[in-house]
This record gives structure tokens, C-alpha cells and sequence, in this order.
């Protein structure tokens, strides 16, 4: 092992430590009575809101990695579960995973969306736009053009399908330090938001 990849994983064993911390000091389920009929289908984003504890396990069907194309499993939760609202978290993953082709991206998309409202045609869809990331890593996975495109995309989608599109970049002063030690995640504010 050498001396950064060393220096990564301290790192990462601290943030986890730091999250535990936050957990115990936190009100746990915070969000729950705003999203007791909803739930929310996405990446490690999405995940994080299981880690700080702001929503349960059964509103929130994410896990690390995962991209629009591996949700087909959580679509058939989702038709279990029955809500009244879905929410939609994907993009991150997904520039690299379809090699910054956002056509293809929506495509893929548009169908996962259609497949849910063949079996849940009240349900109402809200797709978020896909975050930054802290600069030095947005360039290595693109830059703001192709984070630009990909929610431009999005947007449209959801024009065509008449979905709320919820436009997440205008939360926050998306400057380095909003994120982690990994500069992907934002720190726990941006999720009580």
C-alpha cells in the first residue's frame, strides 16, 4: 500500500467516524413525516439520507454505484410499496457508466419511468438533477459541460413526460468545501435540505 492510498483510506475511516458521530447527535428520521407516502429511488446520494438517518429504510431504495439501468429490483419494491410519490436520484454514476452518452442516459431513463407508470399511472414523479462535484473531480469526469447536458436532458425528459423536475444545483453555493474528504458528497446540510 502505498503512502496515498494509505492517506485515502485514513481519510475515509475518519469521515466514517465523523458520520457515526453525527448519527448519535442527530434526530433520527427528521424528514419521515414530509415522505411517509414517498419514496426515493437512487446512487450513493440518495443513500446517504439512510446514513444520517433522515428517512427509513422502506422510503429509500439506493445503494453506492448503482445506475439507471440496475434499477429494475427497486422498480419491483416500488410496486409493493404502493407511494404516492416517487422520487428519482440518478446521473452521477451514470456519465461514466454510459461514457458521457446523456442520449443514451435518458433512453434509459424514459424507460425505467414508463415501466413505473404502466403499474402506477397516479404515481407522481419528481426527478433531481445531478449535482456537482468539487471542481478537481467534475474535471476529471467531464467538467460542467457534460454535468450541463446531462441535466439539460433531464429537464427535457421531464417536460416530455410532465414530471417535476427539482433543480438541486440552485440549493446550495456548490463550492469546495460543501462536499467530503472525496469530493463527490456533499456534507450533511445540503441533505436536510
Amino acid at each position: 500500500m502505498d503512502a496515498k492510498e494509505y492517506e485515502r483510506l485514513r481519510k475515509e475511516k475518519s469521515y466514517k467516524r465523523i458520520i457515526a458521530d453525527e448519527k448519535q447527535g442527530r434526530a433520527i428520521y427528521r424528514m419521515l413525516p414530509y415522505y411517509e407516502d414517498s419514496v426515493l429511488l437512487g446512487d450513493s446520494i440518495a443513500e446517504s439520507i439512510l446514513d444520517f438517518r433522515l428517512l427509513r429504510k422502506n422510503n429509500v431504495l439506493a445503494r453506492r454505484g448503482k445506475c439507471i439501468d440496475m434499477i429494475d429490483e427497486d422498480i419491483e419494491k416500488v410496486f409493493v410499496l404502493c407511494p404516492k410519490i416517487i422520487y428519482m436520484e440518478f446521473g452521477k454514476n451514470d456519465i461514466l457508466h454510459f461514457h458521457k452518452d446523456v442520449k443514451a442516459f435518458i433512453s434509459v431513463y424514459a424507460e425505467k419511468i414508463l415501466k413505473i407508470k404502466d403499474t402506477l399511472p397516479d404515481v407522481k414523479i419528481y426527478v433531481n438533477s445531478i449535482i456537482p462535484m468539487q471542481k478537481e473531480v467534475m474535471e476529471k469526469n467531464g467538467g460542467q459541460a457534460v454535468l450541463d447536458e446531462f441535466n439539460e436532458g433531464l429537464y427535457l425528459m421531464c417536460q416530455h413526460f410532465h414530471l417535476t423536475y427539482i433543480d438541486n444545483q440552485a440549493l446550495v453555493d456548490w463550492n469546495d468545501e460543501t462536499f467530503e474528504f472525496d469530493g463527490i458528497h456533499p456534507k450533511y446540510p445540503y441533505y436536510s435540505l
